[in-house]
């Protein structure tokens, strides 16, 4: 991952204080989710991946180093991992997406989320305190940042930082994405749909993003919900993420 060296560190201090939350979860949804969990049995959610090139393997530095910040806890072989397609590019149809990783527990203090746009230029970058205890988590670009463009690719990265810098060995990952639009007929059935129907809805079309984040959704709102664990298990298995789908999601 390319960061700029010549950042100074106000820079940092002015970014991070402007943040007022990334690690999110669109709650106006999970009400509606709640209200209408009776919808959960009657719909599964699968992905159809859309015909483009294989995407590059973006664990990158994490499975070599990871370790060595991990905490002693059960599930520490598991390195840092994005939950991205193996089998196909991501895509998404928001300006602000919102990305998942899945995060070991760790010592580290906090982390780095950033973007690249198709030139390898910087598109936003912000550090993040690290405060909760691994898991699957959820990133989103602020509205504050510049919006993904329509038709153009992007790389997304997180970096766990164990110390006060990036190192060459900084545990690192990376998730390609491409902003679309929507069919119009698909457009019209997510006015109506409800929430899990939505999460079908955008994994037919082959919408990662959408698909994974609003499942992630319902999943973290009703944790006992057997027909969403099986729906997330499911959807996870299906695109080569198995050992992810066994651990929890975390709303921060």
């Amino acid at each position: 991952m390319k960061i700029q060296s010549n950042l100074s560190v106000a820079k940092y201090i002015l970014t991070f204080c402007a943040l007022t939350t990334l690690i999110n979860l669109d709650w106006r949804e999970v009400a509606i989710a709640q209200e209408n969990s009776h919808y959960a049995k009657e719909f599964k959610v699968t992905f159809n991946p859309p015909k483009s090139d294989k995407p590059q393997n973006t664990q990158g530095a994490a499975s070599r180093h990871i370790k060595n910040h991990l905490n002693n806890v059960a599930n520490a072989d598991l390195p840092l991992v994005p939950l991205i397609p193996t089998s196909a590019k991501g895509l998404t149809v928001s300006s602000h997406p919102t990305v998942l990783a899945y995060l070991p527990e760790t010592s580290a203090d906090k982390i780095l989320f950033s973007w690249r746009d198709e030139q390898n230029n910087d598109h936003y970058q912000i550090f993040l305190p690290l405060n909760h205890p691994g898991g699957v988590i959820s990133l989103t670009l602020p509205e504050d940042a510049p919006p993904l463009e329509v038709g153009k690719n992007y790389h997304w990265a997180l970096a766990i930082i164990p110390d006060t810098k990036l190192k060459p060995d900084t545990p690192t990952i990376e998730g390609q994405i491409q902003r679309v639009t929507l069919e119009s007929a698909i457009r019209d059935r997510l006015e109506v749909a409800n929430p899990l129907e939505t999460a079908v809805i955008y994994g037919e079309a082959g919408i990662w993003y959408e698909t994974v984040a609003t499942l992630a959704q319902l999943t973290t709102a009703a944790p006992d919900d057997n027909n969403l664990k099986s729906n997330w298990e499911y959807l996870l298995t299906s695109v080569g993420l198995e050992k992810i789908s066994q651990v929890p999601t975390n709303s921060n």
